[in-house]
């Protein structure tokens, strides 16, 4: 039931932007009359000159005339209508469709990517706009004109024979619905090759995003048998959906045969008993060609849309997926301008209905006074993270509220939230562009200038100047051309450009060498002039020189003060200090 409710979905978003091109649709349209004139009216005008000669009577040329400009007229209508509108408008639905989904994904909230593969929703996006390509083939192209023809053919066949031809209209549909209901018998099995196809891919696209790392670890031959178990059910799953094609295929066949014969043998009877002529009989002949051939067809369609609305399924789910962080309905005007943070009694749990994850915040309380510094340290799992994960709404607290500004971040637009703090997460990812675009991000309109100078502030133009290409240097996916360390001072330019009143930084120098870390020092502390910093660190070097120190401890905060303060307290934040080798936490 749920699959045949996702499919009637998929079908109701194609068929959607019907309504959205009126004109160009009713120009598809076109390709049912064009198929009908030049298969079927045609020939008529043939088998009636026909008789004429059987009969030996004068034949009259206007039927010759009449058979020639029908299929002239149908090759013309089916030329306007595949040129003129059913390309087009496959054209305008494909890009349609790559929008839509491209937009639904990017509005889906952080925890939505954190479990999904990117391989696999990649490839679902992509099925899904190409889908609509074979879906309008079938429509139009191999059905439309079909069914038109068809239709006319047995209407003649009724008003020449109106019992045979009445018997072969009843054959046909039955015909039809057997044709149907075989191909919906296979969809289960199509659907769970294409579910696994989709694993697979993600599988596919997880090892080769880590391929480093299967080879530091020497772990090709593992890979390669997780790989092929995959395969080995996938392929499994296509035979069964093969096997049943192939049974289908023959039971149509048998179909065909049953058409055939009820025209041969019941054509010959009515030539006996003169209720019908050579010449319909022989018309009779080619329209059930044309009758056989539609049920070959249905079934190839049948089959072909049975493929596309498996390939869209996950898709098709997705698109109904409401994210789990969502705008208000009516937001406020965001007025983030100075950076004033509070978390009020703030309780969040990822599942707070399960005994085995408890609230990693319970009555949380923090409050940041707007320009001031802050560092937040302790142990992992501490709730640090967390913190900032909350502050961006990519989670929503269960409990509590947090403000900007005495705004609960709640009634504004995500969009405006997000502009008001530049962040640079604990990995900084890149995009698979040119370093410029990269620092360019933070601030699409930026100019050279700028880039360059954000570029020098993280300390990262000596080491891109030296590139062959420069700012025009491609970083490859996920910036993998580039260390850890360059991958960061990127990242810290991209938010130096930025211009947001609140900074957070997740460990933010955490790959970079203790000399690059003195320089970068200096600009970060010049981009937290005049703006609310939020700084994560396990390097408790990196945040000495913070107006206040926040320590953290299973989702509590244990000690606050400056770095001499908690130092002389000689509690956790004391034995941190202690506990450092080379400037990092030994956890």
């Amino acid at each position: 039931m749920a699959e045949t409710s996702t499919n009637l979905q998929t079908i109701k978003i194609y068929t959607s932007y019907w309504r959205k091109y009126p004109g160009t649709i009713a120009g598809c349209m076109l390709i049912g009359p064009a198929y009908a004139l030049q298969v079927i009216v045609s020939p008529l005008f043939i088998a009636k000159a026909l008789g004429q000669l059987v009969n030996h009577q004068p034949i009259n040329n206007n039927y010759l005339w009449y058979a020639g400009l029908t299929m002239l007229g149908g090759a013309i209508l089916q030329y306007v209508s595949d040129h003129g509108f059913i390309m087009r408008f496959c054209n305008f639905v494909t890009r349609d469709l790559y929008n839509v989904t491209i937009t639904h994904l990017l509005r889906q909230e952080y925890g939505f990517f954190a479990n999904s593969f990117s391989g696999s929703l990649v490839a679902q996006a992509n099925r899904f706009a190409k889908g609509y390509e074979a879906f309008s083939d079938a429509v139009f192209l191999e059905s439309l004109g079909l069914l038109c023809g068809v239709l006319v053919a047995l209407g003649v066949m009724i008003y020449y024979n109106p019992l045979l031809g009445s018997a072969v209209a009843l054959l046909w549909a039955v015909s039809i619905a057997i044709v149907a209901y075989l191909a919906i018998r296979r969809m289960p099995v199509r659907r769970a090759a294409v579910a696994k196809e989709s694993q697979q891919t993600g599988e596919l696209a997880d090892v080769i995003s880590n391929a480093v790392t299967v080879k530091t670890f020497a772990q090709e031959a593992e890979e390669e048998r997780r790989y092929d178990l995959t395969n080995l059910v996938r392929s499994k799953y296509y035979y069964r959906s093969w096997g049943r094609a192939v049974n289908n295929a023959f039971a149509i066949n048998l179909l065909c045969i049953a058409l055939q014969l009820l025209v041969f043998i019941g054509g010959i009877m009515a030539v006996r008993h003169g209720t019908l002529s050579i010449a319909m009989f022989l018309l009779f002949q080619v329209y059930i060609l044309r009758v056989i051939d539609s049920l070959g067809k249905a079934a190839m369609v049948v089959r072909k849309l049975e493929g596309t609305l498996g390939d869209t399924q996950e898709m098709t789910v997705l698109l109904g997926r409401q994210s789990q962080i969502v705008d208000p309905e009516h937001p406020e005007p965001s007025k983030i301008a100075k950076g004033a943070i509070a978390l009020t009694n703030v309780t969040f749990g990822y599942d707070l209905h399960s005994k085995n994850s408890p609230a990693l915040l319970k009555n949380f309380n923090l409050h940041i006074e707007p320009g001031e510094r802050v560092g937040l340290v302790g142990p992992s799992g501490g709730g640090k993270t967390t913190l900032t994960k909350l502050m961006l709404r990519f989670n929503d607290v269960q409990d509590g509220i947090i403000t900007i500004d005495g705004q609960d971040i709640r009634v504004i637009r995500q969009d405006d939230l997000h502009n008001a703090i530049s962040y640079v997460p604990q990995e900084p990812l890149l995009f698979h562009r040119s370093i410029r675009e990269n620092i360019g991000y933070g601030d699409t309109a930026a100019s050279e200038a700028a880039i360059i100078t954000a570029a020098k502030q993280a300390h990262a133009h000596e080491f891109i100047s030296s590139l062959p290409n420069g700012y025009d240097t491609l970083v490859g996916e996920r910036g993998i051309k580039l260390s850890g360390g360059q991958r960061q001072r990127i990242a810290i330019a991209r938010a130096m450009i930025k211009k947001a009143p609140i900074l957070v930084l997740d460990e933010a120098t955490s790959a970079l060498d203790s000399e690059s870390e003195i320089y970068i020092q200096d600009g970060l502390w010049k981009l937290m002039q005049g703006k609310t910093a939020l700084v994560i660190a396990h390097r408790l070097s990196t945040i000495q020189k913070m107006d206040r120190i926040v320590v953290l401890d299973n989702g509590r905060i244990t000690e606050t003060g400056t770095h001499k303060q908690l130092v002389a307290k000689k509690r956790l934040y004391a034995r941190l200090w202690t506990h450092q080798s080379g400037g990092f936490l030994e956890e």
